[in-house]
């Protein structure tokens, strides 16, 4: 049972070291009784404790299942933009979390004075 623990924190470290800063992340508790140990998240997405997937409900997300029901979902967080600036699409959702936090960015150009 400790190993599994331990597991699990190593992921969530090392899923924080790979993104450093630009990482938010929320816990909740997801438990059923007809399911214990395990996180439900809905009736479809029931994981084992120290299972770590991608968020098939999110573009680039990751659900991390801990003990007892417990989640962590991670998500990529803000980045700081220029004013003139916004940020588009993901341009790779296909890929594992955290690589699929790439952005477009699209800013506009300042007009030059006369």
């Amino acid at each position: 049972m400790t190993k599994l623990y331990f597991n699990l924190l190593s992921v969530m470290v090392m899923s924080s070291l790979l993104v450093g800063s630009q990482t938010a992340e929320w816990q909740i508790r997801y438990h059923n009784p007809h399911f214990p140990g395990k996180c439900t998240i809905n009736s479809k997405l029931v994981l084992n404790a120290g299972v770590t997937i991608k968020d098939p409900t999110h573009e680039c997300r990751q659900i991390v299942c801990g003990r007892d029901g417990m989640v962590v979902f991670q998500s990529c967080g803000v980045s700081d933009l220029p004013r003139s600036c916004r940020f588009g699409n993901y341009k790779h959702p296909e890929l594992p979390y955290p690589q699929c936090c790439t952005r477009e960015r699209f800013c506009s150009k300042k007009k030059a004075d006369p």
